[in-house]
């Protein structure tokens, strides 16, 4: 199937008119994934030896064993081909780095990497070892160049700060402390309340955990806007990021009723009525407590944006003009970054949310050949989810609490498609 694909997109290079097509950036660079998996491991075993060097005993063990889980974590986003090794957007954050670390000469000796990523979720995050990841739906949330370069700064104060070492660490030794086996010591030895006990016991490293998470991005938005402000960038998009970024969980868009009766209408499959008749939720109760009565504040790893802004906003400083390492480069991203996650969401097998956004843009640009490509394809690979009864993977039950009214009308008109219609819908889109 995905052979068929890439085969697809290599002709579209040949029709002309950019509103008609769009051509992804390229990940298969196999040396540039193999050296980087070579130098990120040759790190994570300078760690593991700084581990079992600094650690004895279960302490030892178990971090040993967290840096091991994160380390195949990365690694199997390396090998799905996650990260983007094309040289011209690789060449573009390379060039913010450089704007942070030739401005603040206290990182000049720091060996900081960032890449973007094809993961869907709006997020940026450090690795603990120099390297950043920047998910490039992010972008989407963002109005400028200076935005991407306050998470850059922001990321790389978690670095320089060593929070990941810090958190991983100070959790188990904390878990491991005589303090931590002397309470579990009573409990067991108590006649009653056993369970209550033991889940107080667990709810407060719980909360200790996430409030020093919490704590960790206070400090990160302080140092790193001390990076930020020694830049060119404007010190007060760091404001309009965390303004933007209150945002990321709000659904930007949603897809008409119409579309579907256009788009779901194809030369051998007619519309059917059957496929709009939804399930009423509107009586479901999906807020029963969890057993532990959690605190919600209290597990929050990230701050309130608002509570942010106010920690930072009097620190600004002077206003600054704007500045770009590239602004041809960043304008012309925003204008793809609808299309390349589209495309992203149906290379790492996120099939059912990029059938979705696809529809939506379809709306935008109906006549775009490469969206009706990715429809067939995406389509295609839900029809064979379904023979292979696996189809909640890609279209998950719905919940009110969790999806937009447009997100559960999606859902359950896909649950309402036969493996017969499914496959037929993708056909009739494959001979377009």
């Amino acid at each position: 199937m995905k052979y068929y694909f890439f085969t697809t997109l290599s002709i579209l290079l040949f029709i002309s008119g950019h509103a008609q097509n769009y051509t992804p950036f390229d990940t298969t660079s196999f040396s540039k994934r193999k050296l980087f998996i070579e130098e990120f491991s040759n790190r994570h075993k300078l760690k593991i030896k700084e581990i079992k060097k600094a650690y004895s005993g279960n302490t030892s063990k178990e971090i040993q064993e967290s840096y091991s889980n994160q380390f195949e974590y990365i690694k199997r986003k390396i090998d799905k081909k996650e990260l983007y090794f094309d040289d011209k957007i690789q060449s573009y954050i390379d060039k913010i780095v450089t704007e942070i670390i030739s401005n603040n000469p206290v990182l000049a000796d720091k060996k900081i990497q960032a890449y973007f990523s094809r993961n869907s979720e709006p997020n940026a995050f450090s690795i603990g070892d120099g390297t950043i990841i920047f998910n490039l739906e992010l972008l989407k949330y963002l109005n400028d160049e200076a935005e991407i370069g306050f998470v850059l700064s922001h990321e790389i104060a978690h670095y320089v700060l060593n929070h990941r070492d810090t958190s991983i660490q100070k959790s188990i030794i904390a878990q491991n402390s005589d303090e931590n086996k002397k309470a579990e010591k009573e409990i067991r030895k108590s006649k009653y309340n056993k369970q209550t006990k033991s889940d107080a016991l667990v709810k407060k490293y719980v909360y200790d955990g996430k409030y020093k998470s919490r704590y960790h991005e206070f400090q990160a938005d302080s140092l790193g806007l001390v990076f930020y402000k020694n830049t060119n960038y404007n010190s007060a998009s760091s404001v309009d990021l965390l303004k933007h970024l209150s945002k990321t969980d709000t659904e930007r868009d949603s897809l008409s009723r119409k579309s579907y009766v256009k788009n779901f209408t194809t030369k051998n499959q007619p519309f059917l009525k059957d496929w709009i008749v939804m399930e009423d939720f509107s009586k479901y109760n999906y807020s029963k407590d969890h057993i532990f009565n959690w605190n919600i504040d209290s597990l929050k790893t990230h701050p309130n944006c608002d509570e942010r802004i106010e920690r930072i906003s009097s620190k600004i400083g002077t206003k600054k003009k704007d500045f770009y390492t590239d602004k041809i480069f960043f304008t012309d991203l925003k204008k793809r970054i609808e299309y390349e996650q589209i495309y992203n969401d149906y290379y790492i097998e996120n099939y059912g949310e990029s059938l979705y956004n696809c529809l939506k843009q379809k709306e935008k640009d109906p006549k775009n050949i490469f969206l009706n490509k990715i429809i067939a394809a995406n389509l295609e690979a839900l029809a064979k989810a379904k023979k292979e009864m696996r189809i909640n993977t890609y279209i998950p039950s719905i919940n009110p609490k969790a999806h937009t009214k447009s997100q559960q009308y999606y859902y359950g008109f896909m649950s309402n498609l036969t493996l017969s219609e499914l496959t037929q819908l993708a056909t009739d889109y494959k001979n377009l």
